[in-house]
Order: C-alpha cells, then structure tokens, then sequence
C-alpha cells in the first residue's frame, strides 16, 4: 500500500471515528436530559393522590399550585379506559397524549401526542377504583437541545474535516507528491542504467522532501558525470595502451616470422619492444597514481615551505639544463599544510612540462608568491604557447596540445609522453582542495599556476 493511500484510509478511519464519537457525545447528553424528565416525573408520582388534589386545585385557579404544574400534564385514566384531562402545560393548553394500553406498571415512556408534533415522557399511577393517574412531561425542549447539539457537533467536524484536509493537501503537495517524483526518477534512473541525467522538480529546500530531492539532484549529475568520465577514461586508456601494444604485437609476429635475421634488427626490435613497454609501464603508473589521487585522506599535510619547493627544483634545472636560464621569483610567507610529495611531484610535473614544450635554451621561470589566504605557485615558459580554445582541456586525462604556434605555422610533431601529467597535477591539487590553472598567449609561452591555502604553521627542519 503507497504512503498516500495509506494516509487517505488513516484520514478516513479518523473523520469517521470523530464523527461516530460526536453522535455518541449528543445521544449520551439527550440521554441524561431523558433521565432528568423521568426523575422529575418520579418525584411527581409519589403519591398519585395528593398530585392530583394539586392538579385540582391548580385547575380550580389556585395560584401556589398552579406554579408547581406549569409544565406538566395530568390526566385520568378510568376503568372503562376514557382519559379525563385535569391539567395541562400553560405554553400547550391542548396536549393530550397518545396512550396506547400497555403504560401500566411499565415506568416512563415516550408517547406522541393527539395531533402529532411532539412527544411527551409519561408514566401511570394507580389510584382507587381502577383508576390511573396519567403525568406527562413535554420532551420537546429536550429534542431542541439534542437538535442544537447534533448541528454544533455537525459544524465542530466539518471544522476538524476541513483542518485535516488542509494537512493532508499539505503532506501531500511536500511530503507525498515529491517522494513520488523521486520514486518515479529513481525508477528512470535504474532503468537507464545511470546514463541518463534525471532531475526532479524540488519543494521548499526547508523541508526534509526539498532536501532529499536537492541531494538526489546532486547525486544523479555526479553518477551521470562520473560514468561519461569513466566512458572517456576508459576508451582514452584503451585508446593509448592500444599504440604499445600493437608494437609489442608487429615486432613479436615480425620475430616469429623471421623477419628479423640479423643481430642488428633483433636489438633494434628489442629496443622498440623496451621503449613501448617502459611507455605503457608509465601510463599504468600514472593511471594507478590518478586512483591513488581520488581519496585526499590518502594525504599526508604538514606544513610546506612552497618557495623552498620552488628554488630547489630551479636548482635542480639548472644542473640538468646548464644552457638554460632558471629565475626564480619569491614573495611574501608562501607556506602551506600540504602533502609535500605530492606538491614536488606537480611542481614537478609542470616544470617537466615547461622543458618540454619550450625551445632549448629559453628561459623558465618559477615563481612562489601569497594572495591573500592563497599561495600561489607559477612556472612560466617561453614556448609555442596554447590556442585559447585548448585550454579548457589542457588538464584533461590524455589530452595533448597539437595546434600550431601561430596560424600558417607547421604543426609540430606531439611529443611523447602519457599525456597524464597534467591531469595528476589537477588531481593532486584538487586533493589539496586548491585550485589550478593556466595563462598562455600562442607565440609567447604558458604560465601554468596552482594555489593552496596559506598557512601559519612552521615548517619542520629536515633530517
């Protein structure tokens, strides 16, 4: 059974409980209105001889009598079965009740009266001769009050139906009608195997429905998002690993075919078959380091100097290219809580990727320098530079730059590499929960930048 149609029986059970609860509340009070009619009728019959002296006397005009029998009927019933009235109410001097043989010895009991209209509570009291007294009090107060009391109760339930409505439309519209989007979403969702993108409409973001939905939201486009990136890594890879293998394949069956006779073709194969095997090894290390990436509580963060970082890879630079200018440029407290060997590795990385990509002999410059809450670690070349269209992707897994300079310029030869280097970069950084990037004018050269947040701690002194 749905929430909703459970919620529609539980308001149903509770209308009509509340409505057989305010029939029983009236019909009890008519009751005790009854029960006070017969008490008084008892008390007026205790002696049936002197009530009707006093009902004589109150017809013959006496004044005290007639004030205690204002509103009673009396009459008597003789033995040949004629009612004689004696007396009757002052507001319906025409009252006569209806007898219909079996009041004797039977206690109160309601009758109608001659004419019809109303009715009367009565009881019989034996007197001399075979002969009864007949006492009769109107219940037509009482049926008014029970009449007034059924429409005040009537009204007080359709109050409380109403009151209930609204906090069933209510539920329904936050609570109800928005778990049913969900469901039907979650059901889309599981029947397109997380391909498609499902969003729902959201309620009051206040509510536990709003965010429920919010959160849906969110973790629909992250799945969805995360399987197209999974798709594209996977068919990148695929893509890459697929060029080594080919070679290992084309040299193996080249070998096994003889194709290779002398000692000179074979080394020449074996060093192919290394070279692609070592590429392929590197591509698998960079994929595993990717992996190792996506959990930051992997990281190890202390506080780093990053301008220390920086004038010790300029250093090293300067030993492996002693032709090529290295300047460093240091600003302001540049340290950080960070994982430092994760930031050598990117730092690493981009001063790798300005070598690579720079004209032997330019200068590279490598910066370290506080914005703010920020530091920023830069490292700029002087090279080909990056087309303004490339440069969203240039972080992308396996991307490489292949555009010319300048236009009309030949379009240089893709150097190799995994074309993972950047995006370990991105992975590190975004582990760090920093930001990253890059700034490059074709024809002038790139500046690639990260920046984490800054830090007051003190950086331990090296073994």
């Amino acid at each position: 059974m749905t929430l909703r149609r459970r919620l529609a029986v539980a308001i149903t059970a509770l209308l009509v409980v509340t409505a057989l609860a305010f029939v029983g509340v009236a019909l009890s009070q008519r009751a005790y209105l009854i029960a006070q009619l017969d008490e008084r009728l008892s008390t007026l019959t205790t002696d049936g001889r002197a009530l009707l002296a006093i009902a004589n006397r109150a017809d013959a005009g006496n004044g005290a009598a007639a004030g205690l029998l204002t509103d009673v009927y009396i009459g008597v019933l003789r033995a040949n079965g004629a009612l004689v009235t004696v007396l009757t109410p002052n507001a319906d001097p025409g009252l006569v009740p209806v007898l219909l043989g079996n009041e004797r010895d039977a206690g109160p009991l309601t009758r109608a009266i001659v004419g019809g209209g109303e009715r009367v509570r009565l009881v019989e009291v034996p007197l001399n001769g075979g002969r009864y007294a007949v006492v009769a009090l109107s219940i037509a107060g009482v049926e008014a009050a029970f009449r007034r009391l059924l429409l005040a109760l009537g009204l007080a339930w359709l109050g409380v139906a109403a009151v209930i409505g609204l906090v069933a439309y209510w539920v329904d519209r936050l609570g109800l009608r928005p778990i049913a989007r969900l469901t039907s979403a979650a059901e889309h969702v599981t029947a397109s195997g997380g391909r498609a993108p499902v969003q729902v409409e959201t309620a009051d973001p206040q509510t536990e429905a709003g965010r429920l939905g919010h959160a849906f939201n969110a973790m629909v486009a992250t799945t969805a998002a995360g399987q197209e990136e999974l798709r594209r890594f996977v068919a990148d890879a695929s893509h890459e690993l697929r060029t080594p293998l080919t070679t290992l394949r084309g040299y193996s069956s080249l070998y096994a075919a003889g194709g290779l006779a002398s000692s000179e073709q074979v080394a020449d194969a074996m060093g192919r078959i290394n070279a692609e095997a070592t590429r392929m090894g590197r591509i698998v290390d960079d994929l595993l380091d990717l992996t190792a990436l996506t959990d930051s509580a992997a990281l190890e963060l202390r506080p780093l100097d990053l301008g220390t970082v920086i004038e010790e890879l300029a250093a090293d630079l300067r030993v492996r290219n002693p032709d090529r200018a290295v300047v460093v440029e240091r600003t302001g407290a540049t340290i950080v809580l960070a994982d430092p060997d994760r930031i050598r590795q990117a730092l690493t990385a981009l001063v790798a990727n300005a070598v690579k990509y720079s004209p032997d002999g330019s200068p590279v410059v490598l910066g370290a320098q506080r914005l703010g809450p920020m530091v920023r670690a830069r490292v700029t070349d002087r090279g080909r530079g990056i087309p303004v269209e490339e440069l969203p992707r240039v972080f992308d897994r396996f991307y490489r730059v292949r555009s010319a300079a300048a236009a009309g310029a030949p379009a240089p030869a893709t150097p190799k590499g995994s074309g993972l280097g950047l995006a370990i970069v991105a992975a590190i950084v975004s582990a760090h929960g920093g930001r990253y990037g890059v700034d490059s004018v074709p024809g002038r050269g790139s500046t690639f930048w990260l920046e984490l947040t800054g830090s007051d701690g003190a950086v331990p002194a090296r073994a």
